[in-house]
C-alpha cells in the first residue's frame, strides 16, 4: 500500500452532464515524470473510464485539479487545493535520502552509540556532496 499519496479531483460538465472524477495518486510512481500534472490527468482519466482520445478528456484537462488528503511526504504540500510541486519534490527527496542515511548509520554505528548529531552530520554531508555535483 502506497504511503506517499494525494487525492486528485476534477469537476467538469460534458454534454449536459456533471462529472466528478477523482483518484488516489501514488506520488512515488509519478514524482519524477517530466510533466507531473499530465500524468495526474491521465491517471484520473484511466481510473474513471474516460477515453484519453475523447472530447470529454479534453474538457476535463481544461479544468484545474483539486488536491486533498495528502499522506506521507505530501503532507503540508497542498494549500487551498493546489499542490506545491517544489515542496513535494523536496519532501520526497528528503524522505529518500533520510531512509538511506538511517540504513548507513544502522550498518556502521552500534545502537548504543547512535545519536541525533550523527544523523544531522550525515544529512549535511549528503547535501554538500549533492550540491557539488
Amino acid at each position: 500500500m502506497p504511503t506517499n499519496t494525494v487525492t486528485a479531483s476534477i469537476d467538469f460538465d460534458f454534454k449536459g452532464q456533471h462529472f466528478s472524477a477523482s483518484t488516489e495518486i501514488d506520488v512515488d510512481n509519478i514524482i519524477y515524470h517530466e510533466d507531473f500534472f499530465s500524468s495526474v490527468y491521465l491517471t484520473i482519466a484511466r481510473d474513471n473510464n474516460i477515453d484519453i482520445y475523447s472530447y470529454q478528456f479534453e474538457i476535463m484537462t481544461d479544468q484545474n485539479i483539486a488536491f486533498s488528503n495528502e499522506k506521507g511526504c505530501a503532507v503540508g504540500c497542498i494549500i487551498n487545493g493546489e499542490l506545491d510541486m517544489k515542496m513535494l519534490r523536496e519532501n520526497h527527496q528528503t524522505k529518500d535520502y533520510l531512509t538511506s542515511i538511517d540504513k548507513i548509520i544502522s550498518q556502521h554505528i552500534p545502537q548504543n552509540k547512535r545519536c541525533k548529531e550523527i544523523t544531522i552530520a550525515m544529512k549535511e554531508a549528503y547535501l554538500l556532496g549533492k550540491k557539488s555535483k
